[in-house]
């Protein structure tokens, strides 16, 4: 064979070559496009490439913050006891007091003066107790008058223990270990029994008032785990747990409170601090991607599910925690069934559709 003749053959064979590339190219994106484009495949009467995933039970964890204030555990109203003049007041607003500390100090003296009278009272009527015995028994008193003597000594006693107590009222002392919340006492001016004289709010364990939005109350619950970091103490988290939720909503700013109750070891947190909670949410219940969901804001929220003749049929569902991608189902769906995650926005009830078909999912 020629030399001219061997080039033109091997021309051939590469534009033969080429051809046949070109012609498996052309297959493969065609083949490509009608099985991943769903409005190319729908053109053709092809069922529609999507995703499916099955909805499978699983734990959602979620973060809710809130801004949130220190607040004290329980608040303590003091009154007076006693009706007298104030003669010390040692402590004002914003002290932090332990108990039995004084608060204050009231004139003590015709309190000692009423102490010392009931306790003389007291002897006496032990003594007149004994003599009415002694002349019982000779047959020389009645036994009326030993019980009258006898109930006289009783009550003698009595008035001793309530000389004592108001003695000891005297001293207007605190009871635990708390924050100065307000002071309506000082000295000179004279008590009156029953009027309040402190407002004490105990920090031995205190509460940070969690302002939660609306929108995340309902995925708060009693005893979850709560997280704080306050501005007083940068960089440190202080944990405790829910104990009380609000059961109002702000009308200003559309939040309910959440109480966390926070264990104060050393009094470092005070009423008034500010900061930050987190509170920690885990929920175990039937979940799908959160992609699956169609219309989530609206009124009524669909996913699509597939059948095992590879049918598509919307469904209605109710759904709750949305967490991590993922999205509680509470209603609506059954464990197993598979769900469209993605191409489910061109489908229609009834179309026929080919699953887990990777893609660039590209309508246009």
């Amino acid at each position: 064979m020629s030399h001219s003749a061997r080039g033109r053959l091997r021309e051939i064979s590469i534009g033969l070559l080429i051809g046949f590339c070109t012609l498996a190219l052309v297959v493969w994106a065609a083949f490509h496009v009608f099985h991943t484009n769903q409005l190319v495949a729908a053109a053709i009467h092809l069922p529609l490439p999507v995703e499916v995933l099955p909805a499978t039970v699983r734990t959602l964890h979620v973060t809710i913050g809130a801004s949130g204030t220190v607040q004290p555990a329980t608040t303590i109203v003091i009154t007076a006891r006693d009706s007298a003049r104030v003669l010390q007041v040692p402590v004002d607003l914003g002290n932090v007091v332990k108990p039995d500390d004084l608060l204050a100090a009231l004139d003590d003296r015709v309190f000692v003066a009423s102490l010392e009278t009931a306790k003389v009272t007291a002897v006496h009527a032990d003594n007149q107790l004994s003599r009415m015995e002694a002349l019982e028994k000779k047959g020389y008193g009645s036994p009326t008058d030993t019980e009258k003597a006898r109930t006289d000594a009783v009550a003698a006693h009595q008035a001793v223990v309530q000389a004592e107590i108001d003695l000891v009222n005297t001293k207007v002392r605190s009871p635990a270990v708390a924050v100065v919340l307000s002071r309506t006492v000082n000295p000179g001016e004279n008590t009156a029994i029953g009027e309040q004289l402190f407002q004490l709010g105990t920090i031995d364990d205190v509460m940070m008032l969690a302002e939660v939005s609306e929108d995340q109350i309902g995925f708060v619950s009693l005893g979850m785990r709560g997280e704080v970091g306050t501005n007083a103490f940068p960089g440190e988290t202080f944990v405790g747990s829910v104990v009380k939720i609000g059961a109002d909503v702000s009308t200003t700013t559309r939040t309910f409170g959440v109480y966390i109750r926070i264990g104060n070891k050393g009094l470092r947190l005070k009423p008034g601090v500010t900061g930050y909670a987190r509170i920690v949410a885990n929920r175990t219940g039937l979940a799908v991607i959160s992609t699956a969901i169609i219309n989530p804001v609206g009124d009524h929220a669909t996913v699509f599910v597939v059948d095992q003749n590879s049918v598509a049929h919307i469904r209605q569902v109710r759904y709750g925690l949305i967490a991590e991608g993922l999205t509680q189902i509470l209603d609506g769906l059954r464990e197993g069934e598979r769900v469209v995650t993605v191409g489910q926005q061109e489908l229609h009830e009834g179309d026929r559709v080919r699953a887990n078909l990777s893609g660039p999912w590209n309508n246009k």
